[in-house]
């Protein structure tokens, strides 16, 4: 055995050399920080003063509470508001934003004017690159009951003048509308890189089959890129917990939408940089419930696509 494995770093030696900065970087800054947030966890954390040691602060000083931080967490009243605010606003995400970005990708693959692909393919990878706060900012004031320009466009057609963010129900479609125009081109690149793999010969044969265009879509194009489908919704569902707090952080001004609003992570801003009392151990068991879910649902989806087909991550 140890033969073996001799035998194999001597003929890819270049590749785990390769592999030493990534695995640095793992190392430093998600293996550290990760191991470093299961300590505060169960932890009363009290940090330490800046160019002061004091014997009761920091991670080596302060005092072990042991599951206290998730107790506190778990018997919260907000607790299942939270985690179905977060499940609710990250499935509507995903169910608006997976399928658009392939559908995206299967008509500029299907397009035969290399212009139009070209266009296409700017024009929704443009907003990508736009700030968060920019986006988020141009929402709001578009959606401003006075002056807004979708809020004068809805009134043509009957509805009432007012603002919709500030109306809890539409939260989460509005969020989700938003994050697909600025994030659907960029999701769409795995999946045009797939298309490119596809034999062409798989098309023609379907075509002297008497396959029409949307039945090679169905019966060539969607089977040609299952796999990379499987594996990126795997991804994407294990990071149903882990919603960025910056955009939910920059809506939430439109005060009345806290309702639907409020998810984990903007919960754990709000209770350390936004609070003159921070509690970083309940945020940092917060933290810990988070990835633990995540890991559950990677391993859930990720045997269901094993059963479903013979693509898996392992």
């Amino acid at each position: 055995m140890k033969d073996k494995i001799a035998k194999h770093i001597k003929y890819n030696w270049q590749i785990y050399v390769l592999f030493i900065p990534a695995l640095i970087w793992m190392v430093m800054f998600v293996f550290v920080p990760f191991g470093r947030n299961v300590i505060m966890s169960f932890q009363d954390y009290i940090p330490q003063p800046d160019n002061v040691k004091l014997p009761n602060r920091g991670i080596l000083g302060s005092e072990f509470c042991w599951f206290d931080n998730y107790v506190d967490f778990f018997t919260a009243g907000d607790f299942w508001k939270l985690l179905g605010n977060t499940f609710a606003l990250n499935l509507m995400t995903l169910a608006i934003g997976f399928p658009a970005a392939i559908v995206l990708a299967i008509m500029i693959y299907e397009s035969k004017s290399g212009a139009i692909k070209g266009f296409a393919q700017t024009a929704t990878f443009l907003p990508f690159f736009i700030s968060s706060v920019v986006v988020c900012n141009l929402v709001i004031e578009f959606l401003k009951a006075d002056t807004g320009m979708l809020v004068t466009i809805f009134e043509w057609f009957g509805m009432d003048r007012k603002n919709l963010l500030e109306d809890p129900r539409y939260f989460r479609i509005i969020y989700s509308i938003m994050d697909l125009w600025q994030t659907v081109g960029y999701n769409s690149l795995v999946y045009i890189a797939a298309l490119s793999a596809i034999d062409t010969s798989l098309f023609e044969a379907a075509s002297i089959d008497g396959a029409g265009k949307f039945k090679q879509i169905w019966h060539v194009t969607l089977p040609g890129i299952a796999p990379t489908i499987i594996i990126t919704l795997i991804l994407k569902v294990g990071k149903l917990m882990s919603l960025g707090y910056e955009k939910v952080l920059i809506l939430q001004q439109v005060k009345g939408n806290k309702a639907t609003s409020e998810i984990l992570s903007t919960y754990v801003y709000n209770m350390t940089l936004g609070s003159q009392a921070p509690n970083y151990g309940l945020s940092a068991a917060i933290g810990i419930f988070d990835a633990v879910v995540a890991i559950v649902l990677v391993v859930l989806v990720n045997k269901l696509a094993k059963k479903v087909s013979d693509t898996a991550l392992w």
